[in-house]
């Protein structure tokens, strides 16, 4: 005959009154979970239940303001065609020792498309009452005291950050110019707003046809001409440092020794922010 094993069991009122002996288990019938008893604490020690655990979740955001969960751990905004605002938590619910990141996945995100992360109540972040995301696949993760305050533990490569929210940030960006045909075609992804430009590099993914070879530059500069078209070549396009103000730079890949007929070559925009106090 089968042995059974039965622990001592009672409701979650019988069982938060209960004092255990130390190492032993008994079971709330009421929340169908052990507790685990030390001999000395009224009742013991509730197990958590898989429901109960918080995994690393990712929240989509649309075109729109969210107010954030104390559930969440990642907020992605998938579309962002102007500023935006996501509110925190209260600082006091949630979890401390857990990591909450916002970022902007559409690349949209700038100084007129900024992502606001705003406190709840008079909690602050990083001293402040809010900070911004506004630079192209930017990002901002925080973590909770547990009280009352947000600290900024990593964002799109901080270099320096003033008190009243001043940020120099550094940013590489990459795009791909596919299905090149023609004298000359536009990458998808510009130059971004406001920043300082030290280099657009490219790199040919798939081998150019009908150029002998290619240019890259936007409208006042070149970032490297009678470059190869063969597959896996590249080009650093280093510049003296350059600014970049509102509205962004097209950057063009322009034909030499005949158009394009195909190809495709990934360019790389490395480029550094640097944003004004937010009070």
């Amino acid at each position: 005959m089968s042995e059974q094993l039965q622990l001592r069991r009672g409701a979650a009122s019988q069982i938060a009154a209960f004092i255990g002996a130390q190492a032993e288990a008994v079971v709330d019938t009421t929340n169908n979970r052990l507790v685990l008893q030390d001999g000395a604490t009224a009742g013991g020690f509730p197990a958590a239940k898989l429901s109960e655990v918080v995994t690393n979740t990712r929240t989509a955001v649309g075109d729109s303001s969210y107010s954030a969960l104390a559930t969440d751990r990642t907020i992605a905004f998938t579309a962002l065609t102007g500023a935006r605002t996501v509110s925190l938590p209260a600082a006091a619910a949630f979890p401390t020792g857990v990591r909450l990141l916002v970022v902007d996945e559409t690349g949209a995100c700038s100084q007129a498309n900024a992502i606001a992360l705003v406190r709840a109540g008079s909690d602050t972040i990083n001293g402040q009452a809010s900070f911004a995301i506004n630079c192209p696949y930017g990002f901002l993760g925080l973590e909770s005291n547990g009280a009352n305050a947000w600290t900024i533990t990593d964002s799109l490569n901080t270099a320096a950050t003033a008190p009243h929210g001043a940020t120099m940030q550094f940013a590489v960006i990459e795009t791909l110019v596919s299905g090149l045909s023609g004298a000359s075609v536009a990458a998808p992804v510009g130059l971004p707003a406001n920043c300082i430009v030290f280099a657009v590099g490219a790199f040919v993914v798939t081998a150019i046809t009908g150029a002998t070879s290619y240019s890259v530059g936007d409208s006042g500069s070149s970032y490297g001409s009678s470059l190869s078209i063969a597959a896996g070549s590249s080009n650093f396009g280093l510049i003296g440092p350059k600014g970049v103000y509102s509205g962004g730079l097209a950057v063009t890949l322009t034909a030499a020794g005949g158009a394009f007929t195909g190809g495709a070559v990934r360019l790389s925009y490395h480029v550094a922010f640097m944003n004004p106090s937010a009070s």
